[in-house]
């Protein structure tokens, strides 16, 4: 597969990297308004281009990993699958469900693969912890807690622009929250956001707590932040009816009851998340395989951000209801497309 590349910045990079280390798929046009990211790319024999449309118009590519700032997603990814290439696209997929809605809609109509690049349903480890779960051995889930927490300073990244990014760590780090959530319990199907004490001179929020209720009425807690820094290696940990699980940085355990903590994996390789994921993503653009995320969980994943944001003004619990968006838009904006009709809300 030859791949184009929109964004040679901090996750650009790390899916450059990863597509490295593919066999019969390689990275063959980058577009960036970045000198320097055009230099690397160009240094290994790659075309590259400060305008996307101008790159899609050689005809010379299969799919498209879309690294570029979420405000561009919903625009870039609908031109390249009216194009009919296949599409990779960071989180978030898009600003709003509504936009979600009509990409989805288009990759169906254009018969091609739209993914979320959720590359946290890439780690063994997790993958682990959801057998584990899903086969009982570690009893009924009873609460769980997810942490996205570490100081970077975010005033000169566009992440803390909300004309470019949609808001701040919320939308930043609480969809891969949000992701591994459903992942391992079920569909997030309510929220209760409140923000930390501001820490940094940005326009966004910079720090959050979120109280979610997902799949059969199992309850957790997500914390986001920019700022805080939990000291703790685990950054999912599952509390059940027979034991614990912790998912680390480092490394990963799981206790039975009152025995001893026993490994669960090694440390989180993010470049072999990727791998992993990309693998999935050729294989599912070539019809060898299934994605790793359904159309379903890609929108709920919007809906569950845009609930928080909702909770934030209203001060209460918040209902992740796609059936409740696809009404208030079609009141505004007219009849919703089919694929509204048909998203499985």
């Amino acid at each position: 597969m030859r791949i184009g590349l929109i964004g040679l910045g901090r996750a650009g990079g790390v899916h450059f990297d990863a597509w490295k280390l593919m066999k019969g798929s390689q990275v063959v046009a980058v577009c960036d308004p970045s000198p320097v990211a055009r230099r690397r790319a160009r240094d290994l024999g790659i075309r590259t281009y400060t305008n996307p449309s101008v790159m899609l118009q050689t005809g010379e590519l299969d799919a498209v990993v879309i690294a570029a700032p979420p405000a561009d997603h919903a625009d870039l990814a609908t031109q390249c699958l009216e194009r009919g290439l296949h599409v990779l696209c960071e989180k978030p997929l898009a600003l709003t469900t509504w936009d979600a809605l009509k990409m989805l809609q288009t990759a169906s109509r254009r018969r091609r693969v739209l993914l979320l690049a959720t590359k946290f349903r890439h780690v063994p480890e997790l993958a682990t912890a959801r057998d584990l779960i899903a086969s009982g051995k570690i009893g009924d889930p009873v609460a769980f807690e997810v942490s996205f927490c570490s100081p970077v300073d975010m005033s000169r990244r566009w992440n803390s622009q909300r004309a470019r990014a949609g808001g701040g760590v919320i939308i930043d780090n609480g969809c891969h929250a949000f992701d591994i959530v459903s992942y391992l319990f079920g569909s997030v199907t309510r929220v209760q956001a409140n923000l930390h004490k501001s820490q940094q001179r940005v326009s966004v929020e910079d720090g959050a707590t979120i109280q979610v209720r997902a799949g059969d009425g199992v309850v957790g807690k997500l914390d986001v932040s920019w700022s805080l820094s939990t000291g703790r290696d685990s950054y999912v940990t599952v509390y059940s009816a027979k034991g614990t699980i912790e998912i680390g940085w480092r490394s990963s355990r799981v206790k039975f009851g009152t025995k001893d903590w026993e490994p669960l994996g090694g440390a989180y390789d993010k470049i072999d998340a990727h791998r992993r994921m990309l693998t999935c993503f050729v294989e599912a653009c070539s019809g060898q395989g299934t994605p790793w995320i359904s159309t379903v969980e890609c929108l709920r994943t919007v809906a569950a951000v845009e609930a928080a944001y909702r909770s934030i003004h209203s001060g209460g619990w918040e209902w992740v209801d796609m059936k409740g968006m696809r009404e208030r838009r079609a009141s505004t904006r007219g009849r919703a497309p089919a694929a509204a009709a048909s998203a499985g809300a």
